[in-house]
């Protein structure tokens, strides 16, 4: 009976987010007592722990309590609703569900899951821990329901933040050949010497309440900059280009399908149904890999313009949690202290 009761409080509680885009709740929640730090240990590396998921999702029935430093912050609105964990074998992403996570755990801070009754899922080729999905739609769904993440997620004392890894070309390469099994995704890391690729990716819903798979549909701008100079595009930055006309040729459809018309045919469908939308900035680094910076389009900074320099070719160093999307590697600012010009 207690099972069904907490399965019901699950299915209930869960919320859809999709891979798209999200609205996230910013700001200071107050600053009530801070509680005493959770006296507990670690019993399985996160590595050991992520070494469980052999293609399919894992519901953890064993007592697995990992442990590690807390190297994400949601501040800027670039991570929404998880935060990533690291300790010295690896990180993993950690699906608490919640906004405005770093009002409760801070940067540096360690922090305890207790995995048993939680699952293990992949979702692209990053694996997460979270709950088990009710709808089925993904490996894994957010412990949103505030009793389940109390159950689950401990506190322990605050500390030093974690220095970023310096990681080479030659250990990315290998990280994507890994997958998901590299020790390397979902560290914090840092990429050096890399410059603008003059390429975009984004894929864009003429309405975004109609089917998401149609071709009639979507529109995907890439394999150019197609005006776009900023980190990604709030709704109102995202009317702007439109008005400018700099994506007036673009074609509607998915790749073999461009039966649909240009944005210039559909212009008045699109300005009404803006939305914000990530924008995936493509770098290269010194040997050519690209790298996708991915940006939501409700992060603090979508909108702020992308220096010059960098415009002009000038090498960056680049500082956040490094991902994977499909086999393409990716990266996610934490904010951008996290862009440095060589």
């Amino acid at each position: 009976m207690r099972k069904l009761i907490y399965s019901i409080a699950i299915a209930l509680s869960f919320t859809v987010v999709s891979c798209q885009e999200w609205e996230p709740v910013m700001g200071n929640q107050g600053e009530p007592a801070e509680p005493a730090a959770a006296s507990m240990q670690a019993n399985t590396t996160i590595a050991s722990l992520k070494a469980l998921y052999q293609g399919k999702p894992v519901h953890i029935e064993q007592d697995i309590v990992i442990g590690g430093q807390v190297i994400s912050s949601d501040a800027s609105g670039n991570i929404y609703r998880s935060l990533y964990i690291q300790d010295e074998t690896g990180a993993i992403e950690v699906k608490i569900g919640n906004s405005a996570l770093y009002n409760d755990y801070k940067v540096g801070q360690m922090l305890y899951v207790k995995c048993q009754g939680l699952a293990l899922g992949n979702y692209g080729g990053m694996l997460q821990i979270g709950m088990e999905d009710p709808t089925g739609e993904y490996e894994t769904a957010y412990i949103d329901v505030k009793s389940i993440v109390a159950s689950h997620v401990f506190k322990g004392p605050k500390g030093t933040p974690i220095s970023p890894l310096v990681v080479t070309e030659a250990e990315v390469k290998e990280a994507l050949k890994s997958g998901y099994k590299s020790p390397y995704f979902g560290k914090l890391v840092t990429l050096n010497g890399l410059t603008y690729g003059n390429e975009i990716f984004v894929l864009i819903y003429l309405d975004s309440n109609a089917d998401k798979k149609a071709s009639s549909n979507r529109l995907f701008l890439s394999d150019s900059q197609w005006g776009v100079e900023t980190w990604a595009f709030s709704a109102q930055q995202m009317r702007k280009y439109l008005v400018w006309g700099v994506w007036d040729s673009a074609k509607i459809g998915n790749s073999g399908d461009y039966n649909y018309g240009t944005v210039r045919d559909h212009l008045t469908d699109l300005l009404n149904n803006s939305a914000a939308y990530a924008v995936s900035q493509y770098f290269k680094m010194p040997g050519g890999t690209e790298i996708q910076v991915r940006s939501s389009g409700y992060a603090k900074f979508a909108d702020t313009p992308i220096d010059q320099a960098i415009l002009n070719g000038a090498k960056i160093n680049l500082t956040g949690i490094l991902t994977n999307y499909n086999g393409a590697a990716q990266f996610t600012l934490i904010d951008l202290d996290g862009v440095k010009i060589q």
